[in-house]
């Protein structure tokens, strides 16, 4: 595969072949299109551009990415990876919380039916306070979802 990108609506085509990008700009004179071949590393930065990302927008996208928990779910995590039930996560919050973020994450463990990795509240409480490293929670997250 060949991939072209063209000047003129600054947009990359892929093409079989360079005789079938030819044709294509003969075919097509009234788009007035003047392409060029991609390098290498264009080529991969176009289709690979996660990788190319900071590591911040890395963990957003994978956080964003990933799927919610049910309440069991989520629950029977932290009690069985984190030796937390209900009961102690929220002491945990309580203990380390005050105002505005101790009402939202606690009323958040206590009546959702949905977690979600995306929640930033729920991130700093699993990844800070509880110093669970992101791979080892995306790791219990997927099992979670699995398993319980």
């Amino acid at each position: 595969m060949k991939y072209y990108f063209n000047y003129t609506n600054e947009q990359v085509y892929a093409f079989e072949s360079a005789e079938l990008a030819e044709k294509w700009v003969e075919e097509n004179p009234d788009l007035n299109i003047s392409l060029r071949e991609l390098t290498e590393d264009e080529k991969d930065r176009h289709l690979h551009p996660e990788k190319y990302l900071p590591d911040a927008e890395k963990l957003a996208l994978k956080r964003s990415g990933t799927f919610n928990l049910s309440r069991c779910q989520f629950l029977t995590m932290t009690e069985l990876d984190l030796g937390k039930d209900k009961d102690a996560l929220m002491a945990v919050v309580t203990e380390n919380y005050q105002g505005k973020t101790l009402v939202k994450l606690r009323n958040y463990i206590r009546e959702s039916q949905v977690f979600s990795l995306d929640n930033d509240e729920l991130w700093q409480f699993l990844t800070v306070t509880l110093n669970v490293e992101p791979d080892k929670l995306f790791s219990m997250w997927e099992e979670a979802k699995s398993n319980y």
